[in-house]
């Protein structure tokens, strides 16, 4: 054959398997000849289909072979597997409220004329601090109305040159301990006991609290009502918020756990990624028991064992192309 032709026919072949197989490089391979290219290429696709992974794809059933270098730019994060707790949680709904104690209507002691008003709504107040003064019309003479708590004026209701004659001038409130009440319906009822642990959520903000009394609804009401204290010395709360609740039924202990936001579903199983040398191997799993965080671990997973915790979907995203590219 002419050295021309011989050139067309390798170069059209070359086109023709970069079409076939374009996640190989088949140009090195020709270059030494085509007889040494004939051998790895029969090896990667002939024996391979035999068991649907030739000795070409070279790694094991769900293995992701990927470098420390590239897993850490990926953000992909591990934990080593450990025993935890199993909490048992109902989610319940209520409001922030005002406690009692810590509201004050302020009033004039003896009737008179306003002669000054100095706080308005919003400002914040110290017990014993004049908020007014008032001329009685008895002796003609000025007297202090003062705060007889710490807090924040929350009503006005009064003005200089009006008459003071028993009407409430000045609304305080301390908000530095608030309420929560939360709705227990029937269906909740009996699981939900005072004492009982309570995180408490308005969008991102959360703190722990309990459950300090359970009260019957009000009339025509037919809910309890779980009353949660609301340290709010921060400020980060008000009353009149809508908040939910957590309310921990039972916590149990496990010798093995693994997080949940872990876990991605392969071929019907839910399984995890576990570091191995060079890479990450899917590790189906048997599980027990679970919460909204973690489950429990029956087999398939060892104390001690390092498991992807973060961005795990990435990996089986890249097992599936690559489950997908052994069937073409």
């Amino acid at each position: 054959m002419k050295p021309f032709s011989s050139f067309l026919l390798i170069s059209l072949s070359l086109a023709a398997l970069a079409t076939a197989f374009p996640e190989k490089s088949y140009g090195a391979a020709f270059s030494a000849g085509s007889q040494e290219h004939a051998e790895p290429h029969g090896d990667e696709h002939g024996d391979g289909h035999k068991d649907g992974h030739g000795d070409g794809h070279g790694e094991q059933e769900g293995f992701v072979k990927l470098s420390p270098l590239l897993a850490d730019k990926s953000g992909i994060k591990t934990i080593a597997a450990a025993g935890g707790a199993i909490t048992q949680t109902v989610t319940v709904y209520g409001k922030s409220v005002t406690e009692p104690s810590r509201v004050s209507r302020v009033k004039a002691r003896f009737f008179g004329v306003i002669t000054e008003l100095k706080v308005n709504i919003g400002d914040e107040v110290e017990a014993g601090e004049v908020l007014a003064q008032v001329e009685s019309n008895d002796s003609l003479s000025r007297y202090p109305v003062t705060a007889p708590i710490s807090g924040i004026v929350v009503t006005r209701n009064a003005n200089p040159g009006e008459l003071a004659d028993g009407q409430v001038l000045l609304t305080l409130a301390d908000h530095r301990k608030l309420w929560v009440e939360y709705q227990i319906f029937p269906g909740q009822a009996q699981a939900v006991l005072p004492g009982q642990t309570v995180t408490v959520s308005s969008g991102d903000e959360q703190t722990q609290s309990s459950i300090t009394h359970l009260l019957a609804g009000r009339e025509n009401q037919d809910f309890l009502i779980a009353r949660v204290p609301l340290d709010n010395e921060q400020g980060k709360w008000s009353p009149g918020l809508l908040l939910s609740g957590s309310v921990v039924l039972s916590q149990s202990q496990v010798p093995l756990v693994v997080a949940n936001r872990a876990l991605q579903e392969v071929e019907g199983q839910q399984v995890v990624f576990v570091a191995a040398e060079q890479g990450f191997q899917a590790r189906p799993l048997v599980l027990g028991q679970s919460d909204g965080s973690f489950s429990q671990v029956l087999s398939g997973l060892n104390a001690g064992e390092r498991y992807v915790v973060e961005n795990s979907y990435l990996l089986k995203a890249d097992l599936e192309k690559s489950s997908a590219s052994h069937h073409h």
